[in-house]
């Protein structure tokens, strides 16, 4: 389970990743130059403001007329300048800085290897140089809050380098030392209510010396060293980052390499190790460095174990940039090297960050999901005030994106994804979902007012249809666009399908919250009522799941938002049980998307890996599984996204796809679980352990020739449970802790 290479990253989407949830680094593993990008998830630009656009409930019955007497155009028109935030953006997610450190003497290097090991969560650099041995380790340690790099040689007195740190060239403020071993910097506007920050760097050695020299620390013939650096701000340290930074690596400076690495991985293990998943032939891959065979799977080779190590670098990727007490992984989960990033790196919540915790509860990482509903708080919050003043509506909303400061106003001028008013009812939907893997009763008391406040927007901003139900407007079907009978295009709309099946899934989990905790009266029965009310979904003219009320033609068909598809995956309403016409119409749904182009990013092609997954289609979701590692994939197995002429990083696609993995292993979202629902012919012979099921229950498993062997399900409460395995359903009774185990 690594990731390793034969050369240094020669550009940023061929660094190794390091996280704690909180702080991140990117290691290029330069033998002369090396450089560690910086990330704390804390560092935004700008300073929380209310957007809500004071004329937005003076013309909203307006753009609703219009929309009802088929004028998008002009109600789109009147939407932008009504609707719109102002200013029209949130804030933007930023790199907190590098650190630099040249190397004397080391210019010719041989036997290089540069590895992140995903059992340790260790990234190393080894190679030689002059005949001596050097060894480099990283690590972001959640325990002691602190990015450490040890630096070592097999020569006495062989290792001298110079250090110092700095942020895109000039984008710092104070640059101070302290004594001869610490260097830092302060950025950012805390005086003008944004946040500021620091960046320290302390260098302690095993024999020769350091010194200061300007803002450049100086390591001369030292056995071995290492740096700490913390990064802190206001964020969580008001007024006292500096202070904070500092007490930081004092705290990590008082133990011994050996007790910071050992306690690092006994806490990173802790997590990472409840999975492992085993695929035959996996152990012969390894002696081949990970881009060469990322390279032939491209080349049309097969690859017996890259889906295992995708898996498990996907876990990585959540553990290292979402822990209790961090803020959730947003765009690029921590890891971003620009001031400018793309989409501003924040979270969007039209899918993209809903899908980072597609594969937290499944993957055994439940504690990482909870600064998602950290942030879920925050926006419920704020978006009672923006469903107020906005809508007029009692409860709480967001649009399509939020921050730092958890803004629900709209984002951007953006016809085709400003206007929604769905995002927080889909990050509220996790509630359930989190609940439902757990059993945690104290989690589902503390999140129900989010559900109750959600589930009482809509009961105040759902109007009556043309057919007598009750829909969303104005909306839009994310990010696509329709043609009219007169040619006319349009994207602003009346209850599309993916509103009507978010409201589901977030008044059933509601009403299911309900009996859990025993709420009944009026506002219960208020949300069944309005339940019944939803539009049913329809088949249009191909037989394929309809977008929109009406059996629109679209203007891309292989546009990459699958968003009618989320009542199947990752949402429960289409299922083969319940609704198998609707899931024949989903199908020719997928199947037109792909057959004009669809899935050309890679948060979308992972949606499509689980769709197919949740078909029972094992080969046609490894297909999609390689076009991902063909399409977009960096060197590093993150995920890239196109943008202009080039690719960036988006980690959505990393997330997604190892969910959909899980979901071709095992499938538990109905009342039947099934065991190999989708397994392709890659990976008809493995094993796995620790997999989690819906209702607190933990699944081993091994199988060979694509037939399930052994099965060993641990439940957390007495219960019956309904297994497919094998072509065969059956039904078995569960005992608290004590494991039901069969071969066959």
């Amino acid at each position: 389970m690594k990731l390793w290479y034969r050369q240094p990253a020669s550009q940023w989407c061929e660094a190794l990743p390091t996280g704690n949830g909180r702080l991140g680094g990117m290691v290029f593993g330069k033998v002369k130059e090396e450089m560690i990008q910086l990330n704390e998830d804390s560092v935004w630009s700008g300073k929380p403001l209310n957007r809500i656009n004071p004329d937005a409930a003076k013309y909203l019955d307006e753009v609703r007329r219009l929309l009802r007497e088929g004028k998008p155009e002009e109600a789109e028109r009147l939407a932008m300048y009504a609707l719109s935030g102002t200013p029209n953006s949130e804030r933007s997610y930023q790199t907190a800085g590098e650190l630099y450190l040249n190397f004397h003497g080391q210019e010719q290097e041989e036997g290089y290897q540069r590895a992140l090991d995903l059992e340790t969560g260790v990234v190393s650099v080894d190679y030689m140089a002059g005949g001596v041995k050097y060894h480099r380790e990283v690590i972001s340690s959640w325990p002691a809050q602190i990015l450490a790099v040890r630096l070592e040689c097999d020569q006495a007195e062989g290792l001298s380098f110079d250090c110092h740190l700095g942020r895109c060239h000039n984008w710092t403020d104070e640059v101070c030392t302290e004594g001869e071993d610490t260097v830092w910097f302060t950025a950012g506007s805390e005086a003008d209510g944004g946040i500021g920050f620091c960046v320290m760097a302390r260098i302690v050695t095993e024999g020769g010396t350091v010194r200061k020299i300007g803002e450049h620390l100086l390591v001369e013939q030292a056995d071995s060293a290492v740096i700490y650096l913390a990064v802190e701000t206001s964020f969580r340290h008001p007024g006292a980052y500096v202070e904070a930074a500092r007490k930081q690596i004092a705290g990590a400076a008082e133990k011994s390499w050996q007790e910071l690495r050992t306690e690092h991985i006994r806490d990173y293990q802790e997590l990472a190790g409840r999975v492992c998943l085993s695929l035959e032939g996996m152990e012969a891959m390894d002696e081949i460095p990970t881009d060469i065979r990322l390279q032939r799977v491209k080349d049309g080779e097969e690859d017996s174990g890259i889906a295992a190590l995708y898996y498990q670098y996907g876990r990585y990727l959540l553990i290292a940039s979402s822990r209790e007490g961090s803020l959730p992984a947003n765009l690029q989960g921590i890891w971003n090297d620009s001031l400018t990033p793309a989409w501003e790196s924040k979270y969007t919540i039209n899918i993209n960050a809903q899908m980072n915790y597609w594969a937290a509860e499944s993957g055994a990482l439940s504690e990482c999901h909870l600064p998602f509903f950290e942030l879920l708080e925050r926006v419920c919050e704020n978006g009672k005030k923006t469903a107020r003043e906005m809508y007029g509506c009692r409860g709480s909303m967001a649009h399509h994106n939020t921050d730092l400061y958890a803004d629900t106003a709209p984002q951007d001028h953006c016809i085709t994804s400003t206007f929604w008013p769905m995002g927080e009812a889909w990050m509220a939907t996790h509630i359930w979902e989190h609940y439902s893997y757990t059993m945690d009763r104290e989690f589902l008391e503390r999140y129900f007012p989010v559900l109750e406040e959600n589930v009482l927007f809509f009961r105040d901003f759902l109007i009556e249809g043309p057919d007598g139900t009750r829909i969303t407007s104005p909306s839009i079907s994310p990010e696509n666009t329709y043609i009219l009978p007169n040619g006319t295009q349009g994207h602003l709309c009346e209850g599309p399908m993916m509103d009507v099946e978010i409201l589901y899934e977030l008044f059933d989990g509601y009403l299911k919250a309900c009996r859990v905790l025993g709420k009944e009266g009026e506002e219960v029965c208020a949300a069944k009522k309005l339940m019944e009310s939803f539009p049913k979904l329809k088949i249009g003219k191909y037989g394929q799941l309809q977008e929109w009320m009406e059996d629109y033609e679209e203007a891309e068909p292989g546009h990459r938002h699958i968003s009618h598809l989320y009542g199947m995956y990752p949402g429960t309403m289409i299922n083969p049980e319940q609704t198998p016409e609707l899931m024949k119409a989903a199908r020719v749904t997928l199947e037109r998307r792909l057959a004009n182009g669809g899935g050309h990013t890679g948060w979308s092609r992972a949606w499509i890996i689980g769709l197919w997954a949740r078909f029972g289609e094992g080969e046609k979701a490894y297909e999609n599984f390689r076009a991902l590692l063909t399409g977009s994939t960096f060197p590093n197995l993150m995920d890239n996204h196109p943008m202009g002429d080039g690719a960036i990083f988006q980690i959505d696609g990393n997330f997604g796809a190892a969910a959909a993995l899980a979901e071709m292993l095992v499938q538990s979202q109905t009342d039947t679980v099934y065991l190999l629902p989708a397994l392709p012919e890659q990976m008809k012979t493995g094993s796995v352990r620790g997999l989690r099921l819906r209702g607190k229950s933990e699944l081993d498993m091994e199988w060979k020739d694509s037939k399930v062997t052994r099965v060993r399900i641990v439940s957390g409460y007495d219960r019956k449970m309904k297994l497919r395995v094998n072509g065969a359903e059956k039904e078995i009774e569960l005992k608290a802790g004590t494991a039901y185990e069969e071969t066959f």
